[in-house]
């Protein structure tokens, strides 16, 4: 058979050229080079898909001297057993195939029957990405490299955010203002932003829809407070919300009318100060959560009933009607923030008189009917006659 060798100082010359088979290697198997007048059907082929039906077979390479340097045959082990391809006639080992591997080899000398191969595996080399294709929102491109981007969003009227606004830096720099947020379910539950209010009023941001932030409806952002605002993929969630000094007490009212427990949710959780108001129908419990929490309490309700506020299975704290005061929450429940300050009203024992009215005290502090009737006779008469003697000095008709 005619040897294929470069003759005409060209292009190399190919063997036909078949481009793929798949192979079931059930014994060791001798290759050819396909030609147009072969009949046989063990040729190799530009790609062959092959699986081994047991360990330890292998491939014997068709003659190199056939074929020109350049030639080219790529084994792609589809099966569950290691496979190996030799040269023609079994001398050398070109290349050992694994399970879900694939060699390719080529002919580099065709000078002998066994030739001179060469092999490279893919997938096992190093490739380089393109950075500036793979960049997105939240990255750039600098470089081979990406790195994370937090582009500035400045605004001083109402804005709506979208999803392109991801990992942006939103910055408010005027008046009183809006920032309506995007559905939670549509930007998904990794959408994020960073806000700042560096403006002159408060900024509020207001998810779209029905959903909540923070578990409310709405959250108001005063000038120099800031924070990350996460999509969660139902609602919004803040993290590292910082508030500025002026702003760090705030108040709210709820009205708490009926009976029974009242257990504080939602924009109600995490205030400072506290109006109850309502008309209570029976002994009232306020439950706020077992975490460090200062309460100011001012029990505005109306109703001759108990009104506590107290962790959940604590005993808490007892507020009067018309009453205010200053409580903290320990961690296990609610306490009296202020003991060494007396209570009102004052004990005798503790420089007062332990009573609310006038008559009241006189009586507490040990006044006696006669003594008290002279105390607070209004005339010099009136005390002769509280203490049973004539103006002139006659006592029981007795004369001094």
């Amino acid at each position: 058979m005619t040897t294929y060798t470069d003759v005409f100082g060209g292009a190399n010359i190919y063997p036909s050229d078949i481009s793929y088979r798949a192979v079931v290697l059930a014994a060791n198997q001798q290759l050819s080079w396909p030609e147009e007048t072969s009949a046989a059907t063990d040729f190799a082929t530009r790609i062959m898909d092959v699986s081994a039906s047991s360990a330890g077979l292998y491939f014997l390479l068709p003659n190199a001297t056939q074929a020109s340097p350049g030639e080219t045959i790529l084994f792609n082990n589809t099966g569950a057993d290691t496979f190996t391809v030799k040269v023609f006639g079994g001398a050398t080992q070109v290349v050992s195939v694994a399970p879900g591997e694939a060699w390719q080899i080529y002919l580099t000398v065709n000078t002998t029957t066994a030739g001179s191969w060469k092999a490279f595996q893919y997938g096992a080399g190093v490739s380089s990405a393109d950075a500036s294709s793979l960049a997105g929102t939240g990255l750039r491109a600098i470089g081979t490299l990406l790195y994370q981007s937090m582009p500035t969003e400045t605004a001083n009227v109402n804005y709506t955010a979208a999803a392109n606004d991801r990992a942006k830096t939103f910055v408010w720099t005027g008046a009183g203002g809006t920032l309506t947020l995007p559905d939670p379910v549509t930007v998904g539950d990794d959408w994020f932003m960073f806000v700042r209010n560096e403006g002159t009023g408060s900024l509020v941001a207001d998810p779209s829809g029905s959903a909540t932030i923070d578990s409310a409806s709405t959250k108001t952002y005063n000038p120099t407070e800031s924070s990350i605002i996460v999509s969660d993929g139902t609602q919004f969630l803040t993290i590292g919300f910082g508030q500025a000094a002026e702003f760090v007490f705030d108040y709210t009212s709820i009205a708490v009318a009926g009976s029974g427990n009242y257990t504080l949710t939602g924009s109600e959780l995490n205030r400072i100060a506290y109006q109850f108001t309502g008309t209570l129908t029976g002994n009232r419990d306020i439950l706020v959560p077992a975490t460090v929490q200062q309460y100011w309490i001012d029990n505005s309700t109306t109703g001759a009933y108990t009104f506590t506020v107290k962790v959940s299975g604590g005993t808490g704290v007892t507020v009067n009607t018309g009453q205010r005061g200053i409580y903290y929450c320990n961690g296990t429940d609610v306490v009296d923030a202020d003991t060494s300050t007396l209570s009102t009203p004052v004990s005798v024992a503790n420089g007062g008189t332990g009573s609310t009215t006038a008559s009241a005290a006189r009586i507490a502090l040990g006044g006696t009917s006669v003594g008290i009737a002279v105390f607070t006779a209004a005339s010099q008469a009136a005390a002769w006659s509280a203490l049973g003697v004539a103006q002139a000095g006659n006592v029981d008709g007795g004369v001094f």
